[in-house]
């Protein structure tokens, strides 16, 4: 019978579970599919001295972060970005563009290197979001970091993981 595994990040206390509850229970649950569900288009210094988000004209706190991530929704149900806050991601190199980064969805476990295309997914590129903040036309997001400012496409998205 298979211990439960968990992968502590090494910011806080933050614990993602890595494996299902049916895995670790010796059962052989349905394998979900890993949803490809953005794309990322901008990894945000966190040592930045100051890091500061605006929606609308109002600030917003954020959580305690490890990574801020830029990203575009692939095409989708609109409400997808929103509906990732508290669960977890995996942050994938892209098989065709080596120089893009993708954001799967209902990633747990893996077979690695089984040729049957299921991805690899490791402690150290699972993230549990904390917060999704999305930039529209009545409400675009701005970050200021440090006395630059980068403004949001509307559609894009701030993961806070």
């Amino acid at each position: 019978m298979l211990k439960v595994h968990w992968a502590i990040l090494s910011l806080g206390l933050t614990v993602v579970q890595v494996f299902s509850p049916a895995i670790c229970a010796g059962e052989n649950p349905p394998m979900a599919t890993p949803k490809i569900v953005a794309e990322v288009r901008q990894r945000v210094e966190t040592d930045r001295l100051e890091v500061r988000v605006y929606q609308g004209k109002r600030l917003v706190q954020l959580a305690g972060y490890m990574e801020l991530l830029v990203v575009t929704p692939l095409p989708g149900p609109p409400s997808t970005m929103e509906n990732l806050a508290r669960k977890s991601v995996a942050i994938i190199r892209s098989e065709k563009q080596r120089d893009r980064w993708e954001v799967y969805q209902d990633v747990w476990a893996s077979t690695g290197g089984t040729g049957d295309g299921r991805y690899l997914t490791l402690a150290d590129n699972v993230f549990k979001v904390k917060q999704v903040f999305v930039s529209s036309r009545r409400k675009p997001l701005e970050l200021r970091l440090d006395g630059q400012i980068l403004r949001l496409k509307p559609g894009d998205a701030l993961l806070v993981l």
